[in-house]
C-alpha cells in the first residue's frame, strides 16, 4: 500500500512539474523586455522557469515562419505569441491545449471584453490567453519641437502635411518612421480611415471588397502615401519602429504614427507622457479605435501536457499580473473589471475610446498587423504597399491591380 502510494505521488508529481516553459514571441524592444521581465517574474513566483525564444521583427511575421517550420517539424515550442485570425486556425490544426479551467477560474465570460471573448474562443472553449490590447491610430507629438515650430497638433492631414513641410524646412524629420512594411501599411491604414471613413475601411481591408479597393478613396490614401514618402528619406533597410521612436525621444523627430506599444518604449525610457511627447488620435481618425491584440497559445508539444498548460495560463491570467504587464506595455488590459486609474493617460484615454468605438460600432481590426485577414493576403498586401510607398514608379493603378489580384486569390 505504502509503495503504491508513493508510486502515484511520484507519477503525480511528474505528470504536472516542469523545469521550464519554451517561450516564442517577438517582444525585443526596450519597453518589451521591460514588460516581458514582469512576465518571467510572474511564472517564477509559480516555479515556472521560462526559456525565451525572441524573434527578431516587431510585427511577428517572422515569428509566426518560424512557428509554422517547427510545427512541420514536430518541434513547436510550449507557448507562442499569437495574434487574430491565426488563434482558431491553430485551433483547427488541431495542436493546441484548450485552457477552459482557466476562463473558469478567471471569470473569462463575465469579465473580458465581448471582442476578445470572439478573437480567442473557438467551438473548442478557449484556446488562446489574451493579454494585450492596442490601438494602433495614435498619433505621437514631441511638444517640445512642436512650439519650437510654433504649430498646432494637427486633426486633418492637409494640417499634418503642413506641418511635416515646416519640420523639414526647419531640418528636422517630419515623420518618424519604421523601414518594413508592416510599418507602412499601418501607416496606410490610418489614411483609408481617413479618405473613406470606418465602414469604407472595413470593406475594403478587412472584407477586401473589389469595388472599394478600386475607388477614389483608396487613390487618395495612396496619393498621401506618396507624399509621406516623400518627406521621409529614405533609412536603413529593416529599420524597426522602436528605432524610429529613439529619434522622437531624441528631438529629432516631430511626428512618429503607430501602435501604442510606442508608450511602453517611452516609459522605459523614462520620457514624461503626455508632457514630453503627447498621443492623439491620428489625423481625422479620431472615432475609430483601429485595434491588434496579442494572446498566448499554448501547444500540444511533447513535453508540455494539458495540465502543464492550465498552470501556466493560471499564472499568467492572474488579474493584477495582467494590469501590470499593460501597465508597462502601453496597451489596455483585456479584462473589463482592471482599475486603471493608475495607468498612464494615454492608456486611460485609450481605454475610454475603446469602449465608445465598441459601442458605435468603430472599433476596426488591423489588416496589417494580423487582426483581419488571413496571414498570406495580409503579408502579400503590406509588401504591395510597401513597394509601392518605396518604389515612385510603381503607379495607383498597379498597386490597387495587385491587391485586388490577392484579394481574390483568398
Amino acid at each position: 500500500m505504502k509503495k503504491t502510494l508513493l508510486t502515484m505521488i511520484i507519477t503525480s508529481f511528474s505528470a504536472n512539474s516542469f523545469a521550464e516553459v519554451e517561450f516564442l514571441h517577438w517582444w525585443t524592444s526596450k519597453g518589451e523586455i521591460k514588460a516581458l521581465e514582469a512576465l518571467e517574474n510572474q511564472l517564477q513566483h509559480h516555479d515556472i522557469q521560462l526559456r525565451h525564444s525572441a524573434i527578431l521583427g516587431g510585427g511577428g511575421d517572422s515569428a509566426m515562419t518560424v512557428l509554422q517550420a517547427r510545427a512541420l517539424a514536430g518541434n513547436t515550442p510550449d507557448v507562442a505569441q499569437i495574434e487574430g485570425p491565426s488563434i482558431k486556425a491553430w485551433d483547427d490544426v488541431g495542436i493546441v491545449h484548450t485552457i477552459n479551467e482557466t476562463a473558469l477560474k478567471h471569470q473569462w465570460d463575465e469579465n473580458l471584453h465581448p471582442l476578445t471573448i470572439s478573437i480567442n474562443k473557438s467551438a473548442n472553449g478557449y484556446v488562446a490567453l489574451p493579454i494585450t490590447l492596442h490601438r494602433l491610430n495614435w498619433m505621437w507629438v514631441n511638444h517640445r519641437l512642436l512650439d519650437q515650430l510654433e504649430l498646432q497638433v494637427p486633426t486633418t492631414w492637409p494640417e499634418m502635411f503642413q506641418a511635416m513641410e515646416k519640420a523639414q524646412q526647419a531640418n528636422l524629420l517630419p515623420l518618424a518612421v519604421g523601414e518594413q512594411s508592416w510599418q507602412i501599411a499601418s501607416l496606410f491604414e490610418s489614411l483609408v480611415i481617413a479618405s473613406g471613413g470606418v465602414d469604407f475601411y472595413h470593406k475594403a481591408l478587412v472584407e477586401l471588397k473589389r469595388d472599394h479597393i478600386d475607388s477614389e478613396q483608396m487613390r487618395l490614401a495612396l496619393r498621401q502615401l506618396r507624399k509621406i514618402a516623400s518627406f521621409v528619406e529614405p533609412l536603413q533597410p529593416n529599420q524597426n519602429w522602436d528605432t524610429a521612436t529613439q529619434s522622437l525621444i531624441d528631438n529629432k523627430a516631430l511626428f512618429q504614427l503607430g501602435g501604442d506599444w510606442i508608450l511602453g518604449d517611452l516609459l522605459a525610457s523614462d520620457v514624461k507622457v503626455p508632457q514630453q511627447i503627447g498621443c492623439y488620435p491620428a489625423p481625422q481618425s479620431h472615432s475609430a479605435f483601429l485595434y491588434n491584440m496579442d494572446s498566448f497559445i499554448f501547444m500540444d508539444a511533447p513535453d508540455f501536457s494539458q495540465q502543464q498548460a492550465v498552470e501556466v495560463a493560471n499564472a499568467l491570467a492572474d488579474k493584477t499580473f495582467q494590469a501590470r504587464f499593460n501597465q508597462i506595455k502601453g496597451s489596455v488590459p483585456v479584462r473589463t473589471d482592471i482599475d486603471l486609474s493608475a495607468f498612464n493617460p494615454c492608456q486611460r484615454q485609450s481605454a475610454q475610446d475603446f469602449i465608445q468605438a465598441s459601442k458605435n460600432g468603430l472599433a476596426i481590426p488591423s489588416m496589417s498587423d494580423s487582426m483581419a485577414v488571413n496571414p498570406i493576403a495580409q503579408q502579400a498586401i503590406n509588401s504591395e504597399i510597401f513597394n509601392y510607398y518605396r518604389n515612385p514608379n510603381v503607379t495607383e493603378e498597379a498597386v490597387l491591380r495587385r491587391i485586388i489580384a490577392i484579394a481574390q486569390s483568398t
